[in-house]
């Protein structure tokens, strides 16, 4: 009877729940609905995080990208070159001494190449200043004759029998032809000079007889020449094809699609690199000095920047100038905006090349350089007005 009895208590209850159940689930539904719609036309509200004593934090702020123009020092990479096996060990030799700075500079163009600047380049001239220009006709042939003597390391020599005008032909080569010599032809003038030889007559003035090669160690200076046995003519040809090897090599190595501008600032940074201002050694004159033996003053700088722009078969020029009342020697460059003032000297002097203050010095106007106390007295003007650095705005 009990189990009978249960059966039907379930079943009198069963009905209902079931009942109930369903009601509460449409019940459910409804009120779901009802509160989507309310939530839907309530207006929003914004939620701000409160600090612990119930002010409200500063807003976040994110640090703005140090793009060009750059507003603090930029972050370089570090470039390896790829590695070579070199047949010539002149060529393994140049790798040496020049690979370190190459690779550095070929990093700091990767972060700071500047496509603001035109791509427009103008080619080498090898006269810009002048200075072959400058002399006679005679002057002129004699100079082409000695550059094409010394490129080939042979010997030369001319008598006041064969020289026009004699004893003062000779006395006007002797003191015409250094200049452009050293100026166009910096290469051969870190190994090659000429020397004359003279008596003294009853008035005090000079008879000049010959003029003749002087070939002398690039390591050193014209003291420690061939005819007094200081060094081999061996040695002097291996300087010398030293020099043209480190040339070649920094231009091979020049990035590809660069303006005019990140052109000129490459061989600026290699130089820069190799370089350190340096009075003390006997070749700091030379631009031997500078790429080979990484020590040299303003010349060494000077003409070590102008050959690696032949090389470039970029324009270049010089500036001379008497800053603190001492001899000053800087290079001129071309842009497309005109002619512009490098000093590489003064730019190693102020930090690395991918710092504000090594742009001081580089590519800058003629009223920027004089400001700046350089004092140009004779070489190329500038006609350009104002170049951007990877640290100023567009004017």
């Amino acid at each position: 009877m009990i189990r009978k009895e249960e059966t039907k208590m379930k079943k009198v209850f069963s009905r209902p729940l079931v009942f109930l159940l369903l009601c509460a689930i449409l019940l459910c539904a409804s009120s779901c609905s009802f509160l989507e719609d309310l939530l839907q036309k309530l207006p929003e509200i914004t939620l701000s995080p409160v600090s612990g004593d119930g002010t409200e934090p500063p807003p976040i702020t994110t640090e703005p990208e140090n793009a060009i123009p750059f507003s603090r020092t930029p972050e370089v990479g570090i470039y390896e070159l790829p590695p070579e096996e070199f047949s010539d060990p002149i060529e393994k030799e140049a790798s040496e001494i020049i690979d370190a700075a190459i690779a550095k500079a070929v990093a700091y163009v990767a972060t700071m190449k500047d496509g603001r600047h035109s791509t427009v380049s103008f080619p080498f001239e090898e006269d810009a200043g002048g200075y072959i220009a400058a002399l006679s006709d005679v002057e002129r042939e004699y100079y082409r004759i000695i550059v094409e003597h010394a490129k080939k390391g042979e010997p030369f020599r001319i008598t006041d029998t064969e020289c026009p005008g004699g004893s003062d032909g000779l006395r006007k080569l002797f003191f015409n032809l250094p200049v452009p010599l050293s100026y166009c032809e910096p290469g051969i003038s870190s190994y090659f000079y000429f020397d004359v030889t003279c008596y003294g007559l009853a008035d005090y003035s000079t008879y000049y007889t010959s003029m003749f090669d002087l070939y002398f160690d690039p390591y050193r200076d014209w003291n420690a020449n061939v005819s007094r046995g200081s060094v081999t003519m061996d040695e002097v040809k291996h300087g010398a094809d030293l020099l043209d090897a480190v040339v070649r090599r920094v231009v091979k190595f020049m990035p590809g699609d660069l303006t005019a501008y990140d052109k000129y600032y490459y061989l600026a940074a290699v130089l820069s690199e190799q370089t350190s201002y340096d009075k003390r050694p006997a070749n700091c004159f030379s631009a031997f000095g500078a790429l080979i033996g990484g020590r040299a003053v303003c010349e060494g700088y000077a003409y070590a920047y102008y050959l690696l722009c032949r090389e470039a078969d970029l324009w270049c020029a010089y500036r001379d100038g008497l800053p603190d009342g001492q001899g000053h020697i800087w290079n001129m460059v071309k842009l497309e905006s005109g002619i512009y003032n490098v000093d590489v000297t003064w730019c190693d002097g102020s930090g690395k090349p991918y710092e504000r203050d090594w742009y001081d010095c580089f590519i800058k106007s003629d009223p920027f350089f004089e400001a700046d106390g350089h004092c140009a007295e004779a070489g190329v003007e500038g006609t350009g007005t104002f170049e951007p650095s990877p640290y100023e705005a567009l004017s």
